[in-house]
């Protein structure tokens, strides 16, 4: 999964449209979303896991997916992260 699908299905899943998940993250309007979308802006890590709680997805296996999708050289930690999150219960 790739930041523009997440958020694609956190609109999806939540119900709510690209304006109201940008005001929810304090964004004046969604054109912050869009950038990430179009992979003009990198998003952090309280996004991400904003947008899959929104997903209704695991926030921290979605972080660790994007992240290893997005830092490729950083791909073994991630995943090392996605199997110990795995073995763990989200909260």
């Amino acid at each position: 999964m790739n930041i523009a699908e997440l958020i694609a299905l956190a609109t999806v899943r939540s119900g709510k449209s690209r304006g109201e998940l940008a005001a929810e993250l304090g964004y004046k309007n969604q054109s912050k979303l869009s950038k990430l979308s179009a992979g003009e802006n990198k998003p952090t890590a309280t996004e991400i896991i904003y947008l899959a709680e929104k997903a209704k997805l695991p926030p921290v296996m979605t972080l660790a997916e994007i992240e290893a999708e997005m830092n490729p050289e950083f791909k073994n930690l991630w995943e090392k992260i996605k199997a110990t999150a795995s073995s763990v219960r989200e909260l």
